[in-house]
């Protein structure tokens, strides 16, 4: 029996892909195992509702046509439900698609769709909301803050924007599980999986399969330690930094002086300082 797949895609996420990727799932598809709809998504929040509808339909497939924002706001729709989430990677840093091996060409990723292969992660919950990546405080959120209100996107935005608000961030204080304080801090991040996206591995350990998380907590550096943090995040060994502690835990509360956080790169206003984190474990299946 064949398996059906809704395409979400995003049509501001990644230049000119709205127009070729009907064509592309067409051709590249293997129409003998799947039946495929798509949809376009109209405003900030609309790929949670398809999502959320495609499960109710019994959908087996939701695939997102976008970037990480896209993948969070499905993604999180299908934690606990028999839909499977796939991802086509075209935003700007695709981390959650790159830690899951995706391909980021299109008709690699879909032929990768043709192969079926199933696997399910842990997710995390901050105060009570989904996400699926990585969460945190501190220069990472600031960032995001600042890059979703940007005039432009890609890496090259993205450096750019990181370079020019090194030099103005002041850091963040977090208090651990109400015992240890962690003061002067470049960024705070709890990691179910290994990346930001474009490459820069947060925490080189995680496992989104291990039933926990990594607090991983980044002392604010000076210049030159500024920039060799940015070469082992690229080379997967920032956990091996001077600059950087890392705790494992399952459940966590965190304190932050600071209400500006993300999710999945998404930026968001706390509404309390003391963050509870907790691991859902094999709670959302994705196709790797």
């Amino acid at each position: 029996m064949k398996k059906s797949i809704r395409f979400i895609i995003n049509p501001i996420s990644g230049v000119g892909k709205k127009k070729v990727l009907p064509g592309l799932i067409k051709q590249h598809l293997d129409h003998s195992k799947f039946t495929y709809d798509i949809v376009y998504t109209s405003h900030r929040g609309h790929a949670v509702e398809i999502s959320k509808e495609a499960a109710d339909e019994g959908i087996d497939i939701v695939c997102v046509v976008g970037g990480d924002g896209s993948v969070h706001e499905a993604g999180t729709s299908l934690i606990g439900r028999n839909t499977a989430l796939a991802i086509l990677p075209t935003g700007s840093g695709n981390g959650i698609a790159r830690y899951l091996g995706l391909p980021r060409r299109i008709k690699s990723a879909l032929k990768s769709i043709n192969a079926h292969q199933i696997e399910t992660v842990d997710t995390l919950t901050l105060n009570g909301h989904q996400f699926i990546g990585v969460s945190g405080f501190g220069f990472d959120a600031y960032i995001a803050k600042k890059f979703d209100e940007y005039h432009s996107r890609g890496l090259t935005s993205y450096a750019r924007l990181v370079l020019k608000e090194f030099r103005k961030y002041k850091g963040v204080s977090v208090v651990v599980n109400g015992e240890k304080e962690y003061s002067n801090l470049f960024f705070c991040s709890v990691a179910n999986m290994t990346q930001f996206g474009n490459g820069f591995y947060i925490s080189p350990q995680s496992d989104a399969k291990d039933g926990q998380f990594e607090i991983v907590m980044v002392r604010m550096p000076k210049t030159f330690g500024f920039i060799g943090l940015l070469f082992a995040s690229m080379r997967g060994t920032l956990h091996c930094s001077k600059y950087v502690t890392c705790i494992k835990a399952k459940h966590a509360q965190i304190k932050v002086n600071d209400d500006i956080g993300h999710m999945d790169g998404e930026p968001i206003a706390l509404k309390e300082l003391t963050v509870e984190f907790n691991c859902h474990p094999k709670s959302l299946s994705v196709l790797v």
